[in-house]
């Protein structure tokens, strides 16, 4: 929110919009980009930590799944769930770009990130 253009926040109030109207018509959507941006990041960062975190704890789940099949040497296995989480973060990733595509609209293609 602090990198909202200054001039934009002062255009707003000096139309006499109130606190609430700069931050929903000015400052969000202006931060949207940037926002997205994090979300992107984590969702990237949420599928391996999940994993991680299965692996570690290996009671249930794909992590348990790879943990087990990497026991046997079964190495079908281990990339029959490799493939499976690659699809989660494939599809995560489409969401999340759906999502970033859909409040972003208005910014110019060649501001918004690599699709």
């Amino acid at each position: 929110m602090r990198s909202v253009p200054a001039h934009l926040v002062e255009m707003a109030r000096s139309y006499g919009a109130s606190e609430r109207q700069v931050l929903l018509g000015v400052a969000l959507p202006a931060a949207a980009p940037m926002i997205m941006t994090g979300v992107r990041l984590g969702v990237g960062r949420a599928v391996t930590g999940m994993i991680n975190g299965e692996m570690f704890i290996a009671v249930v789940g794909l992590g348990h799944l790879v943990t087990e099949a990497g026991g046997r040497f079964d190495s079908a296995s281990v990339l029959a769930v490799l493939l499976v989480v690659v699809a989660v973060a494939l599809g995560a990733l489409a969401l999340v770009q759906a999502v970033d595509r859909k409040i972003t609209h208005w910014v110019p293609r060649t501001a918004r990130s690599e699709r």
